[in-house]
């Protein structure tokens, strides 16, 4: 049995909580938040000590931590419990800059652990679908990707989510993470080349609501990622994958194939958090895992510095 830390109870950290709770082979033995309530709920549905400061968690307690945590203290914390002998698995993005990921990655080597980097949207079927699709070049070679999201990206955002200074950027490091993540795990490809515009018309923020991003793939592939942010009435997602012989989409976990003169529609929701979970518990047992290694998690903020 695995025993698992949470460190930030708001947030993504109940889907955490749950998918332990679900699986057999974990259990969560510690919660931490600087907002005691939340804390002390969480902890006592698991049975489960709790704490406000990160720093009393007792790590003989557990085996390794989960971070919930504002992207400026994803390193400051990470380094924190693996120079204390605890594995790490930290939300997206692994940090605000590279010098952050290189003292993170250093840390994990120093110490013998594990560190582990949350990019979850790969766990999407269609996702995996699609990457198979490009490994059996079924519509002959990936020639170009587009991907196109809009949300109010304002809506609902804590403080620190639009200042730069915590969350290193705005909807390019935030929601552009994934559309990174996205291409590079169904391609497999490197990004050779970026170039950016970004914008924040709203408000005064030090963080871009608007993105457009221009990617040179290996392998002659361009993609195109567009990012708006401002009030838009409804939420919008799609990548497009382009071969030479045909064309698929990807619209949230729904994978789109054109075939006999129509768009069919396959895949459906996939439990994005309890398998990441389990890729994680495979990692800490010495298994094959489709976990992002830390080295990933800082090729992702070396794209995102030429933007934000």
């Amino acid at each position: 049995m695995i025993r698992i830390g949470m460190v930030g109870a708001g947030g993504i950290a109940q889907s955490h909580a749950d998918a332990i709770k679900q699986n057999t082979d974990c259990i969560l033995t510690a919660v931490a938040d600087i907002n005691a309530e939340r804390a002390r709920e969480m902890a006592e549905v698991a049975g489960a000590s709790w704490f406000t400061d990160y720093k009393d968690m007792d790590c003989t307690a557990f085996d390794a931590v989960i971070l919930n945590l504002p992207h400026h203290l994803h390193c400051e914390v990470s380094v924190y419990f693996l120079e204390r002998g605890v594995h790490v698995l930290c939300e997206k993005p692994m940090a605000n800059t590279l010098a952050e990921c290189d003292r993170m990655i250093e840390a994990a080597k120093s110490a013998g652990k594990h560190l582990a980097i949350g990019h979850v949207q790969r766990y999407y079927t269609a996702a995996k679908e699609i990457k198979a699709i490009i490994e059996s070049k079924k519509y002959g070679d990936l020639t170009m990707i587009t991907e196109s999201r809009c949300k109010d990206y304002l809506k609902n955002r804590p403080k620190w989510f639009l200042d730069k200074r915590t969350a290193g950027g705005g909807i390019a490091m935030n929601l552009g993470a994934h559309s990174l993540d996205r291409i590079l795990y169904t391609t497999r490809l490197a990004v050779e080349e970026v170039h950016a515009l970004t914008a924040n018309p709203i408000t005064d923020d030090n963080v871009e609501l608007n993105a457009q991003i221009l990617l040179r793939l290996s392998g002659g592939v361009s993609a195109t990622v567009s990012l708006c942010g401002t009030h838009v009435p409804q939420e919008e997602h799609e990548t497009v994958y382009y071969f030479t012989d045909g064309i698929v989409k990807m619209q949230g976990d729904q994978l789109l194939v054109f075939e006999d003169g129509a768009f069919v529609s396959r895949g459906g929701e996939h439990p994005l958090i309890e398998s990441q979970l389990t890729e994680f518990l495979k990692l800490l047992r010495g298994e094959k895992s489709e976990i992002c290694t830390p080295e990933y998690g800082r090729e992702i903020i070396r794209i995102l510095e030429r933007i934000v």
